[in-house]
C-alpha cells in the first residue's frame, strides 16, 4: 500500500469509488428518513392533511430506497470491489494474472517466494488497514457519543413524547450510528490481530519452506479477508491518502527490520 513508486490502482477508481458513492447516498438517505420520521410527530393530520401525507409518503419511499440501496451495497458493490482487490493480491503474490485489472506499486516488498510475498503483502495491508480503521474509529466514537447524548437528554426531558424518543432511539441504534461504530471497532481489532500474528510469525520463523509457515500465512489471509466481509466497513480513501506519507515511512522501517 505504500507509495514509494508511481502507484497505479485501477481497482479503486473502477470498483471502490462506486461503492463509496453508494454508501454516501445511503448515509444521506438515512438522515432524510430520520428527519421525516421525527417530523411525522410534528405534523397534525387533521390540521395539515396534505403535509402529513407528504411526510408519510416520503418516509415510506425513503425506507424502501434505504433498504434496496443497503442490499446493493452489501450484496453487489462491496463483494465486487473486495473480489477484485483479493484477485489482485493473489496475482501479485503468485505472479499469475487471474485478473487483467492489476495494480502497480501498490504492494511494496522484495520477496520472490509466493508465500513469503503474500505474507509480506498481508502484513503491509493489515498495517495500513489497522491505522486507517483507528483514525476512522476516533471520528465514529465522537459522532456516536454526540447522538447518544442528544437522545438521552431528550429522554430525560419530561416534555418529550415517548413516541418521539422511540423514533430517535431507532435512528441512534441503527446500522449508521452505534451498530456501525461497533463493527468498526471489531474490524480494527481484527486487523491489529492479523498484523501482530504475522509480525511474530516472520520474526520467529527460521525456515520459510516449512508447512507450518505456509498454513499460518493462509490462515492469516483467510482471517483478513473474512474480517472485511463480516465487518462490512469500507475504509476511508480520504484518511488513507492523508496518512499514507507517514505510514509509508513507518512501513519502510518495518520492512527493513524484518528484511522484507
Amino acid at each position: 500500500m505504500a507509495n514509494h513508486h508511481q502507484k497505479i490502482d485501477p481497482i479503486r477508481a473502477r470498483y471502490y469509488r462506486p461503492l463509496e458513492l453508494a454508501e454516501a447516498c445511503s448515509d444521506w438517505l438515512f438522515w432524510i428518513v430520520a428527519v421525516l420520521s421525527v417530523s411525522a410527530f410534528a405534523v397534525e393530520r387533521t390540521s395539515h392533511p396534505i403535509m402529513y401525507d407528504l411526510v408519510q409518503g416520503g418516509f415510506i419511499i425513503g425506507v424502501l430506497g434505504l433498504f434496496f440501496l443497503g442490499q446493493g451495497v452489501r450484496l453487489y458493490w462491496t463483494p465486487r470491489a473486495e473480489d477484485k482487490r483479493r484477485q489482485d493480491l493473489l496475482s501479485n503474490s503468485f505472479s499469475v494474472a487471474i485478473t487483467h485489472e492489476q495494480t502497480s506499486g501498490y504492494y511494496n516488498n522484495e520477496q520472490t517466494n509466493p508465500l513469503r510475498r503474500l505474507c509480506a503483502s498481508l502484513l503491509e495491508n493489515s498495517f495500513f488497514s489497522k491505522n486507517v480503521a483507528l483514525k476512522m474509529a476516533h471520528r465514529e466514537r465522537a459522532r456516536m457519543s454526540f447522538y447518544t447524548a442528544v437522545w438521552i437528554i431528550a429522554l430525560l426531558n419530561r416534555s418529550t413524547d415517548l413516541a418521539l424518543g422511540a423514533a430517535m432511539a431507532q435512528a441512534v441504534f441503527s446500522e449508521q450510528i452505534i451498530a456501525k461504530w461497533i463493527r468498526l471497532e471489531w474490524l480494527r481489532m481484527r486487523f491489529e490481530r492479523v498484523y501482530e500474528n504475522l509480525y511474530r510469525l516472520i520474526q520467529t520463523t527460521t525456515n520459510f519452506n516449512k508447512d507450518e509457515f505456509r498454513v499460518r500465512v493462509l490462515e492469516a489471509f483467510g482471517e483478513y479477508e473474512t474480517s472485511k466481509g463480516y465487518g462490512g466497513i469500507t475504509l476511508s480513501a480520504e484518511i488513507f491518502e492523508r496518512l499514507n506519507p507517514p505510514l509509508s515511512s513507518e512501513w519502510t522501517r518495518i520492512r527493513q527490520t524484518l528484511k522484507l
